[in-house]
């Protein structure tokens, strides 16, 4: 995957689809599923700002403010940001949706962050024909079938994940005995499942561990891990609970070491003394040629302790910007015209290749997940 940083070729792509968003005049009387003008245009984020991944969504939104800013900068557009906090709680995530739906202004959602979070609000968007556009929900059933014709993601999906994390544990770290935890949701169930039975074809003997999301204390779990096994791969959207787990697996003298998925990526909080970890998402910080990006979003945050949640995001929120501002040509969009404009997107993108989508709404070309060793806290990517 390409991973150069290619801010000027954004910059010229959002400069050629007309900036319009901010000056135009509608062409006429704006109809119910219409905005009065494209003068007062906000996406919606939805997402976890409070609650124990409140570090993810805090991020994420951190990241698409940003994103807008630049927007904005280059192309007089005025677009705004409206919050939408799912606390991590699917139905929080339906309840805050409908209020996204009815709120006039919001022309497309960056989300749900979170998969069970795009499960419970899909058909609520698709309704509505209000565009969703997520940089971190990966479970395969988002797109399998096109549940939900208004949901697109800028990341690879579990079909991805899964055989990366496979192929890494059995033939890189060589792992022989591996325990596999999930978290009891739409996410981790399906993604621990398909690297169990991945591990289990190639030998590897494989067991199981269930926790809830909320759960903080894993001593009973780490207490059934054995001294032979290698690995513990926690499939967690919390980095506090992959970091507790390394840290009671070392209490109790265990050898074996966390690998952890997406939503245990980061520096900040899963810290481990040796450990891994999956994302769906380069973190830029490692990518020499993205120096001028993290500098700039460290001079707009003034304290960046961001890792790989954030550009993707910033990247959704770019995809959006640009569909809206195609649909608002002649001076008032619907928002089934940015769905239609978000189908043909082909943008540069910060984290990859151009950004353009397949017909269920996922990555041409499928994308990659990125695999990150830790070492004494810090990280590194492996290739």
């Amino acid at each position: 995957m390409r991973k150069g940083f290619i801010a000027a070729a954004l910059a010229v792509a959002a400069c050629a689809v007309v900036a319009t968003v901010a000056v135009a005049k509608p062409a006429g009387p704006a109809s119910p599923a219409q905005l009065a003008s494209c003068t007062n245009v906000s996406l919606a984020f939805l997402g976890p700002l409070t609650g124990p991944a409140a570090f993810l969504g805090q991020e994420q939104i951190s990241w698409l403010r940003f994103g807008v800013q630049k927007y904005n900068r280059a192309n007089g557009t005025r677009f705004a940001v409206t919050e939408g906090d799912t606390q991590l709680k699917a139905p929080v995530a339906r309840t805050v949706a409908r209020r996204l739906v009815s709120n006039r202004k919001v022309m497309a959602v960056i989300g749900g962050s979170e998969s069970q979070a795009v499960r419970v609000s899909g058909n609520l968007f698709e309704k509505a024909k209000l565009v969703s556009i997520s940089g971190s929900a990966t479970a395969i059933d988002l797109t399998k079938g096109r549940p939900f014709t208004t949901f697109f993601r800028v990341v690879p999906n579990d079909g991805v994940q899964g055989p990366d994390i496979v192929a890494y544990v059995s033939r890189t770290l060589r792992a022989d005995n591996v325990v596999i935890v999930d978290s009891q949701d739409d996410y981790s169930v399906p993604l621990a499942s398909s690297v169990a039975r991945g591990l289990s074809a190639r030998g590897v003997d494989v067991s199981r561990e269930s926790v809830s999301a909320d759960d903080t204390d894993f001593s009973s779990v780490v207490a059934n891990v054995g001294n032979d096994v290698d690995i513990v791969i926690f499939a967690t959207q919390v980095a506090p609970a992959a970091n507790t787990m390394s840290n009671q697996l070392r209490e109790q003298g265990k050898k074996a070491i966390v690998f952890g998925t997406d939503g245990a990526y980061s520096p900040s909080q899963f810290k481990p003394n040796s450990g891994y970890v999956s994302v769906f998402a380069p973190d830029l910080h490692f990518d020499r040629s993205a120096r001028a990006i993290v500098r700039a979003y460290g001079r707009f945050v003034k304290k960046d302790t961001s890792g790989a949640f954030g550009p993707a995001t910033y990247m959704a929120g770019w995809v959006a910007m640009t569909a809206i501002t195609k649909a608002c040509a002649n001076g008032s969009a619907t928002r089934a015209e940015v769905v239609q404009r978000t189908k043909g997107t082909n943008v540069p993108s910060i984290i990859g290749d151009n950004i353009r989508f397949d017909a269920k709404g996922d990555l041409r070309g499928g994308g990659e997940f990125v695999i990150y060793r830790i070492t004494n806290g810090k990280y590194a990517p492996v290739g």
